[in-house]
């Protein structure tokens, strides 16, 4: 199968290096509006390039495409294509507003093609392990979930530093991270609230810190605290699936905790483990045991941190065979909705119920 890939800066490539490793792709054509850059890939990967989208919507050949251009280009690259009969894996955030988003669902609705948005962490091995547990039943109904997670401050010249270019920092990051719980808990959010205290990185235009709580229909709780800035500076993009052993213990963090009815479990990034507690009764107390522990070595981060490989070959599979998406499109706009929801929240601090944000 021949596929295109829109936008070829690091994500772009990163998605070109997996489709080079999967046997069902017999060719790769890649776009991006610099010519040089497309003169790298060709160069580098033995690839087709090319700087006009026509090129690539228009060959039949190509049926599938990846939305890998930065955070504006999402919607009129992901429309064009899905006029143009192509399948189409998204990058997150689906679009910058969620009027867009919206507007992306519906029309691979109303049209019955393939959509799907780039949600990987449902992929990796750290957060499937703790949705195997769920699913078995080891801790029960979820009730609590709380994400951590601190990392350096990004460089001043990233384009995500540009609300106009990278939205928001909920759609384009901590949409993972609260992706995951709704996943886990299977059930809709209600409402959210999120404060955000003043940044310490001031040449952000959008937020660099949020605690933020929100609430499931079924009684579940989540919450996320997220910072930006006190960790010890990583040179590179330390919003990218990046884990060295020097950033442990310098600051850097992303750790969950997820409690159930009859036990809990806790995934540790930089710490590479995962633990299972499971609960008992006593004749004078509720008991815990620690009854799992699970590592990995670190060339194997990737796999059970952002899993982009393993999405990108199952996404190819399932165009190939006809499958629907792993997750649908509508289930990723209500994680948008959420995003959304709780970026309104830290903007105006007020509670913001999910039934408004449509």
């Amino acid at each position: 199968m021949k596929v295109g890939v829109l936008g070829s800066g690091g994500m772009g490539e990163s998605v070109i290096q997996h489709l080079k490793l999967c046997k069902d792709v017999s060719d790769i054509v890649a776009l991006d509006v610099r010519a040089e850059r497309i003169r790298q890939l060709k160069d580098k990967y033995q690839i087709k390039g090319t700087t006009n989208l026509r090129d690539i919507l228009s060959d039949s050949a190509v049926k599938l495409v990846f939305v890998t251009a930065s955070n504006d280009a999402h919607k009129a690259l992901t429309l064009q294509a899905l006029e143009a009969d192509k399948a189409v894996m998204c990058e997150k955030p689906m679009a910058n507003t969620l009027a867009d988003a919206k507007a992306m669902v519906d029309e691979a609705e109303r049209r019955k093609v393939f959509f799907q948005i780039g949600f990987e962490c449902r992929y990796s091995k750290l957060y499937t392990k703790i949705k195997e547990w769920i699913d078995a039943g080891l801790l029960g109904q979820v009730v609590n979930t709380h994400c951590l997670y601190i990392t350096s401050a990004r460089e001043k010249a990233s384009w995500r530093n540009k609300k106009a270019l990278g939205g928001s920092m909920f759609g384009e990051k901590l949409s993972h991270y609260v992706d995951l719980p709704r996943w886990w808990i299977g059930s809709e959010v209600k409402d959210v609230f999120s404060v955000s205290s003043p940044n310490i990185m001031t040449y952000s235009e959008g937020h660099d810190n949020y605690h933020t709580t929100y609430r499931f229909k079924n009684g579940a709780v989540g919450h996320l605290t997220f910072m930006m800035g006190y960790a010890a500076t990583f040179r590179g993009d330390p919003l990218q699936p990046n884990i060295t052993d020097l950033q442990l213990g310098d600051g850097h963090k992303l750790r969950y905790i997820v409690v159930g009815t009859k036990g809990a479990a806790e995934a540790d990034v930089f710490y590479r483990r995962i633990k299972r507690w499971q609960f008992g009764d006593a004749p004078d107390v509720m008991t815990s045991d620690w009854v799992e522990n699970l590592t990995w070595d670190k060339k194997e981060d990737h796999f059970y941190y952002h899993n982009t490989t393993d999405q990108t070959h199952d996404i190819v599979k399932r165009v190939l065979t006809g499958q629907p998406p792993k997750t649908s499109a509508r289930d990723a706009y209500e994680t948008m909705r959420l995003s959304f929801a709780a970026e309104e929240s830290a903007d105006t601090g007020s509670i913001v119920s999910l039934d408004k944000m449509r």
